[in-house]
């Protein structure tokens, strides 16, 4: 698997993760699973430029600097990202609890999170093959 490859299967299993806990009956802990859902897609995308932060604010900062806006992805994939890093510090260090509204607004921003940087990563990809 490619360095790129394997966040990005991670990421799809942490959006599957996150659907199981709700359905469980545990919506805090899928929003957890949502935001590890869009870090892992996020790392795949700096991994895809040569980029790796060695802690969790690097990669939200390099993600929005590098991949969002100018990098080609939109800016509320971007913000997306930022808010369930937010929602998750809150869940996991304030012990907060989280509604399943909620949890469901972030299983569907990690998801679409994850679809769009795994198409960013391919066009990324296929303009590289056609440059060669």
């Amino acid at each position: 698997m490619s360095s790129t490859e394997l966040p990005l299967a991670r990421s799809r299993e942490e959006v599957r993760a996150a659907r199981a806990l709700l359905d469980a009956g545990f919506p805090s802990q899928a929003v957890s699973h949502a935001f590890w859902a869009a870090y892992q897609a996020a790392t795949a995308a700096l991994h895809a430029i040569g980029e790796a932060p060695a802690t969790r604010a690097g990669v939200l900062s390099a993600f929005s600097r590098e991949v969002v806006g100018d990098g080609g992805l939109e800016h509320d994939i971007g913000r997306s990202l930022r808010k369930l890093f937010e929602d998750r510090n809150y869940i996991d260090h304030a012990l907060g609890q989280a509604p399943e509204g909620e949890a469901q607004t972030a299983i569907a921003s990690a998801d679409r999170l994850v679809d769009a940087t795994a198409r960013w990563i391919e066009a990324r990809s296929a303009a590289g093959a056609a440059d060669d």
